[in-house]
């Protein structure tokens, strides 16, 4: 893809078999973990070639799904642990491959709007299969929608009210789930609306809550008050597996929790300058 922001970085995040298939049935919308520019990264257009700078086992797979998109706003780019695991890390801030690829952690947000679903196969030949059509309408043709949840990813206040929210140019998609929408809203789904709003009437933010579990810090992702759905803040394999916490691909561990097992919990925002 290409963002419409020609300073905006396009970010390229490598599919696992079950983070392609959550997008695909379940319209999975959240991404963080390994990511690396796509330009940097346009030489490695087979899967042998993309796996190998990776440092995954390439053993001639029939192809490899990943997803470009312009980085969020207020995304947060770190660089990855050098320590050694069971899966492959990138202890010189780069892929293993002849071209310079920087690799970065990017932390958990959701796709922006315009994200594009692309399959790159073995002959090279590479086919955009879905793009994200923001947090109210989800992926383009997937079997499913997911609920966005208000602690991941970007939010906008407007007269007052506090709405996800999707930068789109100069312009904000804002969604409310709601049984009547406002005047002038489209509704797009049961109990869905939404609205393109200019960005100079929003403020933008992102709300970021952590705690901890059984001494294991977390980030909470989607809460309902009684049960928590979490993200490990560690890569380590012991501490992540001493709460049952489930590797959902290499170095992410998630968990859910009885809400009022969580202590420190603290909240930050985030706020995106004018400037953006």
């Amino acid at each position: 893809m290409t963002s419409n922001d020609p300073d905006r970085l396009v970010l390229q995040k490598l599919l696992t078999a079950d983070l392609g298939k959550a997008i695909v049935e379940d319209g999975y919308d959240h991404v963080g973990g390994i990511v690396v520019s796509a330009a940097d990264a346009v030489t490695l257009d087979t899967p042998d070639r993309l796996l190998a700078a990776y440092g995954f086992e390439a053993s001639g797979q029939e192809y490899v799904d990943v997803v470009r998109f312009a980085a969020p706003p207020l995304a947060r780019l770190e660089r990855p642990s050098a320590e050694e695991r069971s899966w492959p890390t990138y202890p010189t801030g780069f892929l293993r491959a002849d071209a310079v690829v920087p690799v970065w952690e990017l932390a958990r947000t959701r796709y922006s709007y315009g994200a594009e679903y692309w399959r790159i196969r073995s002959d090279g030949e590479q086919k955009c299969l879905s793009a994200y059509q923001g947090a109210a309408r989800g992926w383009r043709g997937a079997q499913g929608w997911r609920p966005w949840s208000p602690l991941v990813g970007p939010r906008a206040r407007w007269r007052g009210a506090e709405l996800v929210a999707d930068v789109v140019g100069d312009g904000v998609l804002v969604s409310a789930a709601a049984d009547a929408g406002p005047e002038g809203w489209e509704q797009v789904r049961p109990g869905v609306w939404t609205a393109a709003l200019p960005l100079q009437e929003c403020e933008i933010f992102e709300v970021v809550l952590t705690a901890t579990w059984r001494d294991v810090p977390v980030r909470v992702l989607r809460s309902d008050g009684t049960t928590s759905h979490l993200l490990v803040l560690s890569d380590d394999e012991e501490q992540a597996l001493s709460v049952g916490a489930n590797l959902v691909e290499p170095g992410v561990y998630e968990a859910t929790a009885p809400t009022d097992e969580l202590v420190d919990v603290q909240g930050v925002t985030n706020e995106l300058d004018a400037a953006g």
